[in-house]
């Protein structure tokens, strides 16, 4: 199975989060309230996309974080790797890791290349702007519910 790390996952909706409210300064612990992600996850998360430029870092008694550029100029591959690095199917991928034994013999390593730059090509190809939409139908009511309410205001 293929999946992104829960890092990786609240990163896309922390960023999605302050993207909604973009002129907003969002304070962490008020991203932490009102995303339901542990306030020192979210704390973690947000260092490593102010690391990445993505987020921009306001201190002070009215401090918090915003968007560093607009939502349509970041993508969903900028924050995945901000907090998962590279995108990287497998570890023959890594121009450094030389540790696999079957690397002489291995007649698949040169596709996985192809693959995972199919991967990154989508990843890229959808934007943070993207993913503020509405809350799809598939998703449980009681959730479409609460974003709307959220929306409202």
């Amino acid at each position: 199975m293929i999946k992104l790390s829960n890092l990786a996952d609240y990163a896309v909706v922390l960023m999605s989060h302050i993207a909604l409210r973009a002129e907003h300064i969002h304070p962490a612990t008020e991203i932490a309230g009102e995303t339901g992600i542990p306030a020192p996850t979210v704390s973690k998360i947000l260092g490593m996309l102010v690391r990445a430029d993505l987020l921009a870092s306001h201190r002070g008694l009215n401090g918090g974080f915003s968007l560093r550029g607009d939502a349509d100029d970041i993508t969903i591959a900028d924050i995945i790797e901000a907090v998962d690095g590279p995108v990287q199917l497998t570890n023959c991928l890594d121009v450094d890791d030389v540790c696999c034994d079957y690397q002489a013999s291995c007649g698949t390593r040169g596709q996985w290349h192809k693959i995972n730059q199919a991967v990154k090509g989508a990843l890229n190809s959808v934007r943070l702007s993207e993913m503020l939409g509405a809350v799809p139908d598939f998703v449980g009511s009681d959730r479409k519910n609460r974003s709307a309410a959220k929306n409202v205001n």
